[in-house]
């Protein structure tokens, strides 16, 4: 019986298969298990008819007016400065606003803004989420800690993704 060698002098395995098709095959093997992981490991709950899903996350909105903030209402709906809808807002929380002020004694304190408060909005929007990112409807990204300028129907003002999920 020939002794065989596990690499011959042609670069193949036990004189049969080459090495360098056995890699091939293993990076296509991954590159196929990669995309399935991508595009089809991730399930979603509460998918609707129309492949959206419920997207809850809150803006913060820091120091505005009293009265600009009196303007927001629960089920109002929101949008982007590009017209994209962001949902509605299904909960309003004011708090009174805080500043760094400096005294009379050189000292700086935080000390409460007369007539300006923080809001916190609770919002929903129709949305999909894809590899752990959200998404107001297809195409607007939604990020905490993301900056956005919000408009509704007799406010616009800034604000701060404070949580998504």
């Amino acid at each position: 019986m020939k002794k065989r060698k596990l690499i011959d002098e042609q670069g193949r395995i036990f004189g049969v298969i080459s090495a360098v098709d056995i890699l091939a095959v293993l990076a296509v093997a991954a590159l196929a298990l990669m995309a399935y992981m991508r595009f089809f490991s991730h399930t979603e709950a509460n998918v609707s008819d129309n492949g959206f899903v419920p997207v809850n996350y809150t803006i913060k909105v820091p120091m505005i007016r009293e009265s600009i903030a009196n303007t927001i209402k629960v089920g109002d709906e929101l949008w982007s400065d590009d017209g994209d809808d962001i949902g509605k807002v299904t909960n309003i929380e004011l708090t009174p606003a805080v500043d760094r002020v400096e005294t009379r004694r050189g000292t700086v304190e935080l000390m409460e803004v007369e007539y300006y408060v923080d809001v916190m909005l609770s919002v929903t929007v129709d949305g999909t989420v894809n590899g752990g990112r959200y998404y107001a409807g297809r195409a607007y990204e939604l990020g905490a800690n993301q900056t956005l300028r919000i408009l509704t129907k007799y406010a616009s003002v800034n604000g701060r993704i404070w949580s998504v999920g």
